[in-house]
């Protein structure tokens, strides 16, 4: 019941906010303008992120306050990432930023949610393991970033995972981490009907960076919590479609001689779309994907098992793998309307 009211009282807030969200941006100038590299044909208002974060933070603070679930000892250090990453986006969404000092933003927030304590327990020495988990929080971060590039892209997906974490979260018994993963899902939901499939409003990086965020503190709070074993795959499995995303622009950019921090429409889902011919459908076939990748995640966290983690895991490496070598044939197909 928590979990429910957490998710429906932030989407109701998102519902309300997002149109107050798209005046704001108008009158401030958040505005994303047309270029080459982008879909929309239009300027489009950029303070989604900003909507995201207070529906979600007004809605867990909102139910905390009520006296509904427990005390989060992590969430002075989630809290502290959160907000470096959501004010270095909304920074970088008005005025730009230099590429190394949003990386050295990103691994500022990445640092404070270490600095809990929380380590994903892979039973490497303690500088090693701290160095790789932040390695892989960035990672995500501009992972999700980049996949921000299509209208209800990561919006509908960050929906599905952090309300699959938000699952663990409260069968490990920590009811207000949950509620925190699940007022952020109903966040997004209710700021999906302005963002898909014709978009009032986007993210930006201040969203994407949030929600990167969110997914990879997520990620190393239930390896830490989970039991040792086969388990700690599951988590990885919730992400690993941006993980999928990112490898796959990486690689096809080297290959190709290009830089690989810069923004185009080569991503897997845009080869995809060329292919089914609808931005529409490949948006929902992922939102349909993450969830099965969710659901496999889940099954593998709690059974804790050899066998069932090695099949699942195995399962979508294959599909994954031979995905990427069927799109990275696709051309890079020129601009369209978002």
């Amino acid at each position: 019941m928590l979990l429910a009211a957490a998710f429906g009282l932030a989407l109701l807030i998102s519902l309300v906010l997002t149109p107050v969200g798209i005046r704001l941006a108008w009158a401030t100038g958040y505005l994303d303008h047309p270029a080459a590299r982008k879909l929309h044909t239009s300027a489009t208002a950029l303070l989604g992120g900003a909507v995201v974060f207070a529906s979600a933070l007004a809605a867990w603070a909102g139910l905390q306050r009520l006296g509904h679930g427990d005390a989060m000892h992590e969430a002075p250090f989630l809290l502290a990432g959160a907000l470096i990453v959501f004010l270095l986006g909304l920074w970088d969404d008005r005025f730009g930023m230099n590429p190394l000092l949003k990386l050295a933003g990103q691994t500022a927030a990445a640092a404070a949610l270490l600095a809990s304590g929380r380590l994903p327990g892979l039973g490497l020495p303690v500088p090693l393991e701290v160095a790789l988990t932040l390695i892989a929080l960035v990672a995500l971060m501009n992972a999700v970033n980049f996949l921000d590039n299509m209208n209800g892209m990561v919006g509908g997906i960050a929906a599905v995972t952090l309300a699959a974490f938000g699952c663990t979260s409260a069968v490990r018994g920590a009811p207000g981490l949950a509620t925190a993963q699940f007022a952020f899902a109903g966040a997004c939901a209710g700021f999906l009907p302005y963002n898909f499939p014709r978009a009032r409003i986007f993210l930006g990086d201040a969203g994407s960076l949030l929600l990167g965020y969110s997914l990879g503190a997520s990620a190393v709070l239930a390896c830490a919590a989970a039991p040792p074993g086969w388990g700690r795959l599951g988590p990885l499995l919730l992400l690993a479609y941006p993980a999928f995303d990112l490898i796959f622009v990486v690689v096809n950019r080297l290959r190709e001689g290009r830089r690989v921090y810069e923004g185009g429409k080569d991503h897997s889902n845009h080869r995809l779309a060329s292919v089914i011919r609808c931005p529409t459908r490949t948006v929902l076939l992922m939102w349909c994907s993450s969830a099965a990748l969710c659901a496999s995640g889940l099954v593998v966290l709690w059974l804790n098992r050899p066998i069932p983690a090695l099949l699942l895991s195995g399962l979508w490496m294959v599909l994954l793998s031979w995905s990427g070598l069927r799109l990275s044939s696709v051309p890079v197909q020129p601009r369209s309307p978002r």
